[in-house]
């Protein structure tokens, strides 16, 4: 995780335990972010992260998240993953 300004970037590659550590960190800041940035280099290890994604664009939708937005990633490894997001 890093956090520069009003955003926030972060590793698709999360572990269990990250994707928990980023939950904490970010649940009593989310009203200092604006921007949370996915670095998707690495492939995704975990849904968790993009369900935790879709929990908060649900509760502050002026928040912005590229990653989701877009709907879909290509990984090397793991090929393209593409998902749905209901607004």
């Amino acid at each position: 995780m890093e956090f520069n300004g009003d955003v926030l970037t972060i590793d698709s590659d999360m572990t269990i335990d990250g994707i928990k550590e980023f939950e904490e960190f970010i649940r009593p800041r989310i009203e200092y972010i604006e921007t949370i940035e996915v670095e998707d280099e690495n492939g995704l290890t975990s849904s968790a992260l993009l369900s935790i994604l879709a929990s908060l664009k649900k509760t502050y939708p002026q928040l912005e998240i590229p990653f989701l937005e877009k709907r879909v990633a290509r990984f090397e490894g793991q090929g393209t993953i593409n998902w749905i997001c209901h607004d």
